[in-house]
């Protein structure tokens, strides 16, 4: 039963991938929101490549996990260092943005290459995660200090940052928990595992979401500049 539910979750995180990244496209390429939705499809289509048809591309060409994962690593900490960045006003934000990414950028570095490739140090991971958790926090305090008067839930990266911190919160808890609890209650470990994959189809739906108010804002606007 639980292999059924696995693999329904597997297709049901693939069509949402698909959906958010094709959405992305769509805005892109129909209607011209590049920069609005910060391309955001560039990331989508990374995640594409590497989590829906990584397995495909490694059989075909017989290339090992590393030279899929650590690639798309850096690229996702230098993506939402470019998204987040621009969010801020402050050069003390900046700066904090900065060295949270130069960091988990120069330990991933240090970390995958202490054991060379094609082995593939899940340290590495852990540099994404802490780096995802520390960048939404980052854009909740700064959004509790400079209030302005859009409603919170039309905003991008409101999304974006809700579903990077619920993501990195239940990653570093199947990271850590998960592993320990595959020797001691094979149970327990189905259920972390269960619950992780809901939440990497949920995070999607947030960008999905994220996505949607970026088409209402920029409609929004115009509509209020014709009035």
């Amino acid at each position: 039963m639980m292999l059924l539910i696995d693999k329904i979750l597997d297709y049901t995180y693939d069509i949402v991938v698909a959906i958010a990244m094709i959405y992305s496209i769509y805005l892109w390429v129909k209607k011209g929101y590049t920069a609005k939705q910060k391309y955001f499809f560039l990331y989508l289509v990374a995640v594409l490549i590497v989590d829906v048809f990584g397995l495909l591309i490694r059989k075909t060409f017989d290339l090992p996990q590393a030279y899929l994962y650590f690639p798309f690593i850096i690229f996702s900490i230098l993506y939402f260092r470019y998204f987040y960045v621009q969010e801020y006003k402050t050069k003390k934000d900046h700066y904090f943005l900065n060295t949270i990414s130069v960091i988990s950028i120069g330990m991933s570095f240090y970390f995958q290459f202490s054991i060379g490739f094609p082995q593939f140090n899940n340290n590495t991971f852990l540099m994404m995660i802490l780096f995802f958790l520390l960048a939404s926090l980052q854009w909740f305090l700064y959004i509790i200090r400079f209030v302005d008067e859009q409603n919170i839930t039309v905003k991008q990266s409101f999304w974006v940052s809700f579903a990077l911190l619920f993501w990195s919160i239940f990653a570093l808890f199947r990271m850590y928990l998960g592993t320990w609890l595959l020797n001691y209650n094979r149970d327990i470990f189905n259920v972390i595992k269960f619950l992780f994959s809901v939440c990497n189809v949920m995070m999607y739906s947030f960008f999905i979401k994220g996505l949607r108010c970026v088409d209402y804002n920029v409609l929004r606007t115009f509509n209020s500049f014709k009035k």
